[in-house]
């Protein structure tokens, strides 16, 4: 689709502003008791702490209330398609985060989730609720005997998402696209293709790749309308796969969509492999066409990996730090920040951190003051097989298995001056007697009997960029049964 001059240059300013954070919101607040006080309430639960922080662009997911809500609750796609209020004193949420944003600065785009399946999981509520789903069963990737729990595989999280195949399917997300760019003013519209990452059932994708990007042409149609008829571009997002691979093999092909011109910004990842996501390629992606790119961090699987056995949060904040500190050093114009609101620290209350947690924003969005801060840097274990389909691979558990086993740890600083670096290793079925050496890079260490490995390094061996990781097993126990596996690496830097 030609796009013209004008409009590519009001583009490209509006592009212009900086993002160095990116704040997803899923909108489950709307459903809290507290909120049913109005918008000021609503306002104050979820929005007041952003003020004062550096984030310059908020994701507000247009198809909010999915996990939340009791069984009587309005959903979303009642307050939109049917005008049913979702209370009397904020019937739409939407225009009341629009407000809020504007005033105080915040860019604000809406986020609209291709193929949400909370609900083949019951939430909200036991059955499938969307009409959509509801009426057409046939437009289903499955069916309700596939229904298990959260780790029970692909085809149990899978089952209730729309095939995009179906003519049905693409005209309804259309219809989500035109009603965000039509009834509200925002900034932008992200299409997130992550949640969850499919859109055709197995093995179909690639013959339907094309519908995917004539889907993405009719998006930027949209989009290019309404700018044209307010006066002031309407950007649009993707939020896509962690690497091209993913994307094409599950029927994405992003880089033909930035060679037409389709997409504003590049939301890169799920962030389910943060410390393991190759972003440079996407990021390299992004340059060739003059496109920002935001890796994403998906905030609580990534403060995990820096809690330490006695649930040290500071850690936790620590490995915030370390995935940022990695994007910037790979070139990022930003960084996207998933789930932050449920990070696993006190809370007011759900979805509701204290102040303090907002305020360490700060340290995530500046590469200089991050520099001298401590910091986790990590290896991801495999998240669960709904997630692993569109991100990196992760190499952990790893079975030590023959003389060698290594994996590889992404370091994005020089920490040659750092006044301690720990290497730090979760080892499962160690026993006594087991002979197990690592080598950091170029260093052997000797690696005492225990599931808990730590071992001190001088900061110079910590390379910048990767650093190879190797188990070498020079015999086992006289009562080993089991491999030892590898179920965590982390290096801590401290400063």
């Amino acid at each position: 689709m030609p796009v013209g001059k004008e409009n590519l240059r009001a583009r490209r300013d509006a592009l212009a502003r900086p993002r160095p954070l990116i704040l997803d919101d899923d909108g489950d607040l709307v459903y809290d008791p507290r909120a049913a006080a109005g918008p000021a309430a609503f306002s104050q639960l979820r929005l007041a702490d952003l003020v004062d922080t550096p984030v310059d662009s908020l994701a507000w997911c247009m198809m909010w209330g999915i996990a939340r809500g009791g069984a009587a609750a309005v959903r979303y796609w009642q307050t939109q398609q049917e005008q049913v209020p979702l209370t009397d004193l904020m019937p739409d949420p939407t225009p009341v985060v629009q407000q809020f944003c504007r005033r105080h600065g915040i860019e604000v785009f809406g986020s609209i989730r291709m193929n949400d399946c909370h609900d083949a999981f019951g939430m909200p509520a036991a059955s499938l609720q969307y009409p959509l789903k509801v009426e057409h069963p046939e437009l289903l990737l499955g069916d309700a005997t596939q229904r298990g729990g959260v780790e029970d595989g692909l085809p149990a999280a899978m089952w209730s998402g729309l095939d995009f195949a179906a003519p049905e399917v693409i005209e309804d997300r259309i219809w989500w696209i035109e009603h965000a760019a039509t009834a509200y003013d925002l900034d932008g519209i992200d299409l997130n293709f992550f949640r969850m990452p499919w859109l055709f059932r197995p093995g179909q994708e690639q013959q339907h790749m094309t519908l995917m990007s004539d889907f993405v042409r009719r998006a930027r149609r949209i989009a290019e309308q309404a700018g044209q008829s307010r006066g002031r571009p309407l950007l649009l997002g993707v939020r896509v796969f962690d690497t091209l691979e993913a994307n094409l093999r599950l029927g994405l092909d992003v880089e033909a969509w930035l060679i037409e011109g389709l997409v504003d910004r590049l939301l890169a990842g799920g962030g389910y492999a943060s410390f393991c996501q190759p972003v440079e390629e996407m990021i390299e992606l992004g340059q060739r066409f003059q496109l920002p790119v935001y890796p994403c961090i998906n905030c609580p699987g990534t403060f995990d990996l820096g809690v330490g056995p006695d649930g040290d949060d500071e850690r936790g904040f620590e490995a915030l730090r370390g995935a940022a500190a990695n994007f910037w050093q790979a070139g990022a114009d930003g960084i996207y920040l998933w789930n932050y609101q449920y990070l696993k620290t006190p809370h007011i209350a759900y979805g509701q951190p204290f102040p303090r947690d907002y305020g360490r924003l700060a340290e995530l969005a500046d590469p200089g003051r991050l520099a001298g801060l401590d910091k986790v840097f990590s290896v991801n274990p495999r998240p669960l097989e709904q997630y692993a389909r569109a991100s990196a691979p992760c190499p952990l558990p790893l079975p030590v298995v023959g003389s060698e086993t290594a994996v590889s740890i992404r370091v994005g600083e020089d920490t040659s001056e750092a006044e301690s670096v720990l290497l730090q290793l979760d080892l499962e079925n160690v026993v006594a007697g087991d002979d197990i050496r690592v080598r950091l890079n170029d260093l052997t260490l000797l690696c005492e009997e225990g599931e808990l490995v730590e071992l001190p390094v001088h900061g110079e061996v910590l390379r910048q960029g990767e650093n190879r990781v190797e188990f070498v097993m020079g015999g086992r126990g006289a009562v080993a049964v089991d491999p030892v596996v590898v179920t965590g690496v982390r290096a801590l830097v401290r400063y």
